[in-house]
């Protein structure tokens, strides 16, 4: 039986939350404009995905004693969100391209996959898992997001056989 989910977590496959599923966990929020543009993607894959967002709340510089404090404090959250592979976001990890992300999301129909993208000050080493990055160039912690939801989105669309305008 799924446990039900939280005002923080959306499934974008509302009528069929598979027990198998691409979980996605984000450290901090976006602001409305990005949040808007999350949204857009995930009610995409409404319904012809098993993509669950779940949201950790960034730990203030100003709670923490330390950098270390604080991203231990958020390993802490995290764990209790992870099932299956792991993937950690990092600018310093292996360079994905289309194919290992298609790999990714083809993969998370069959098995449980969670994704991590840190806040400010990355993902503790505490979390285990194949670190990846997208390129070598720094971008928003809310661009990123998008990014990340645009891949998903577009490889179930290559999986599913549908078009997607470049």
């Amino acid at each position: 039986m799924r446990k039900a989910l939280k005002a923080s977590d959306s499934c974008a496959s509302y009528s069929r939350c598979a027990d198998e599923m691409l979980r996605i966990i984000f450290v901090g929020s976006s602001s409305q404009p990005f949040r808007e543009v999350e949204m857009y993607f995930l009610k995409r894959l409404s319904g012809i995905s098993g993509v669950l967002r779940s949201e950790i709340h960034e730990i203030p510089a100003s709670k923490a004693e330390s950098v270390e404090r604080r991203l231990k404090e958020e390993a802490n959250r995290i764990k209790n969100l992870l099932k299956g592979k792991i993937f950690i976001t990092d600018p310093n990890g292996m360079l994905v391209s289309d194919e290992f992300m298609l790999n990714l999301v083809r993969d998370a129909i069959y098995e449980d996959i969670s994704v991590v993208v840190g806040g400010a000050f990355g993902v503790s080493p505490e979390i285990k898992g194949t670190r990846i990055s997208f390129s070598r160039l720094t971008f928003t912690h809310e661009l990123f997001r998008v990014m990340l939801l645009e891949q998903i989105y577009r490889q179930v669309l290559t999986i599913k056989g549908v078009k997607y305008k470049k």
